[in-house]
């Protein structure tokens, strides 16, 4: 059984859908008796059983619902009007359950002009009650599910609900088709109202009697007959929505047993309410340019809310924007019957959900339990197991192959701009020039510490060869300064090859670099050359100054003639 409610400001409704043509539906007054010891009453069952009573009756709370003041009750005890709203809810559900029917999904509605916060709050009250399965929806909502179940599915477009109820006007506009949906904020007037429509009627009747000028209105006894006649005069408004006259019985002097009738017509009803209902047209005006439409995107109006019954109101509608008017029969019972339909759905969608799978699941988890994954005989035998290699080799062997990997590229770097080798002498075996690196602008070797007598001996001559000279394979030597307190040798070669000869290939990465063998030179110029300066790039390592100025200025004058290009490391022009 799928079941829809609706607690208005005026009345409440609930309605229990179980197939089709078989609704029941149960209305009553939306006031609410607390007492000790008793659960919550709703409606009839709500008057006191005397005038010494204990029990408290509350009514209005719908329009407080989101107020952080409670209610006051007659004595003095607060309530929220957020959790009264949930005990009324939950009466028409006892009251609806006869235990004959399954229970299904119920569907509540809510007010469309309440705040995103009102609603929150009610929703906890829904939980505090123990209404975790009731679903909230906006009353626009439930009327248009209903407007699509009796007029057939809708195309994408807009239609308006205009809502009429006890304590006011609300206007709203929705989107029909797949993405249903309200469109813009609804509006809504408190001017225009069902309850004022009641006091312009009671002011009416009250005009046609004699003796309504002799009246009291401070008198208990004269306010409760006025309470009474308001609601005989909203009695007869609805019958005139129905019937074209009525009577309306007034006793308003407690004093006289005697009560007089005032006969209403709807045309007078009419006239009473077309000025209100005249405004009203502009507050649908106002939502529909609100929602980004225009009147022509309309494609029709529905009415709900007890003034929905008004045949003045569709009247007016219909002629001031020439659109279609669509009414209930019973429009206060519009948005319950919707919520009513809303909640079927979800039975229907519930039951196509498919069933969870039988309890084989169940059986296999129940083996996991006999599979020892982690029992401790594995972790003994994987003890017992040779030593793995330990992962410190892996960052040593990277670090061995990273350092040879630089090496090499240092010398290649060396190889490509100029090498700057250190060694232990110079030999002169021309047989081993096979192992020199050629130079692009020369090379330069230095030795120290050699034995007298031996080839790398520092008082040895000096020999310097020009390779573009292919007479003599022999160096020209000189003599070095007598009283030379070092052991240095300097060979200066100039790096491009002779004309027919083969380039020398350069050495293996990270092996040491021999000295360079000395080519022939020819013979020295007359004059001394400038003295070389010191290469720029790369850095040469430093050597030992005192002996190496010594001996280029001994060999200057020959630079000059072996390096005669510009730009080359020692920067001579030979001249």
């Amino acid at each position: 059984m799928a079941l829809g409610i609706t607690v208005g400001a005026s009345n409440s409704v609930a309605v229990a859908a179980a197939g089709e043509d078989s609704d029941s539906v149960r209305t009553c007054p939306s006031v609410l008796r607390l007492s000790a010891g008793a659960p919550p009453a709703l409606g009839a069952t709500a008057a006191g059983d005397g005038r010494h009573s204990r029990e408290v009756l509350l009514e209005g709370f719908l329009a407080r619902v989101g107020d952080p003041v409670d209610m006051l009750a007659e004595d003095g005890t607060a309530h929220s009007a957020a959790d009264l709203v949930a005990a009324a809810v939950t009466c028409l559900m006892d009251e609806m359950d006869t235990g004959s029917r399954a229970p299904g999904p119920t569907v509540a509605c809510h007010p469309a002009w309440w705040s995103g916060h009102t609603v929150d709050i009610q929703r906890a009250a829904f939980d505090r009650a123990g209404l975790h399965a009731v679903t909230l929806v906006p009353e626009p909502l439930a009327a248009l599910r209903w407007l699509t179940a009796s007029h057939g599915p809708r195309t994408d477009g807009a239609v308006v609900v205009y809502d009429l109820g006890a304590t006011g006007l609300t206007v709203s506009v929705l989107r029909t088709g797949d993405h249903a949906g309200l469109l813009g904020a609804p509006l809504r007037s408190t001017d225009i109202a069902g309850a004022e429509f009641d006091l312009l009627t009671m002011r009416y009747v009250l005009a046609n009697v004699t003796d309504a000028n002799d009246l009291d209105p401070f008198d208990p006894a004269v306010e409760r007959e006025l309470a009474t006649l308001r609601e005989r005069c909203r009695t007869a408004k609805e019958e005139l929505s129905i019937n074209t006259a009525t009577v309306v019985r007034v006793r308003v002097n407690p004093a006289d047993p005697h009560s007089s009738n005032v006969r209403l017509v709807r045309g007078e009803l009419e006239d009473l309410l077309r000025a209100p209902l005249q405004r009203s047209t502009d507050l649908v005006r106002d939502a529909v340019h609100r929602a980004g439409l225009a009147i022509g995107d309309i494609g029709g109006v529905l009415l709900t809310g007890g003034g929905g019954a008004i045949p003045l109101v569709a009247e007016l509608i219909s002629s001031e924007f020439g659109l279609p008017v669509v009414a209930a029969p019973a429009p206060a019972q519009t948005s319950a019957r919707g919520a009513a339909l809303l909640a079927a759905d979800l039975a229907d969608a519930a039951a196509r959900v498919p069933a969870a799978p039988p309890a084989s699941i169940g059986s296999d988890t129940e083996e996991l339990p006999t599979v020892a994954l982690s029992a401790t005989p594995a972790v003994a035998s994987a003890s017992a197991a040779p030593p793995l290699p330990t992962t410190a080799a892996g960052p040593r062997s990277g670090k061995r192959r990273l350092a040879v990997v630089a090496g090499a590229v240092v010398v290649l770097g060396l190889l490509a701009t100029g090498t700057v080798a250190i060694g232990t002498g110079i030999q002169s075996n021309p047989a081993s020039t096979n192992t020199s690196t050629p130079a692009r602008a020369g090379e330069i070797a230095a030795t120290a510490g050699a034995q007298p007598g031996d080839p790398t001996d520092p008082n040895a001559p000096v020999a310097v060869a020009d390779p573009a000279s292919p007479t003599s394979n022999r160096p020209k030597t000189e003599a070095g300064q007598s009283g030379t307190p070092a052991a240095t040798t300097v060979a200066v070669v100039d790096s491009r090859p002779a004309t027919g000869q083969p380039a020398a290939p350069p050495a293996e990465p990270g092996a040491a670099q021999p000295a360079p063998q000395p080519q022939p030179a020819p013979a020295p110029a007359p004059g001394p050359g400038p003295k070389p300066q010191p290469p720029t790039a790369p850095t040469v390592p430093s050597l030992p100054t005192g002996v190496l100025n010594d001996t280029v200025d001994q060999v200057g004058g020959t630079v000059g003639t072996v390096l005669r290009a510009p730009g080359q490391i020692l920067g001579g022009n030979g001249g």
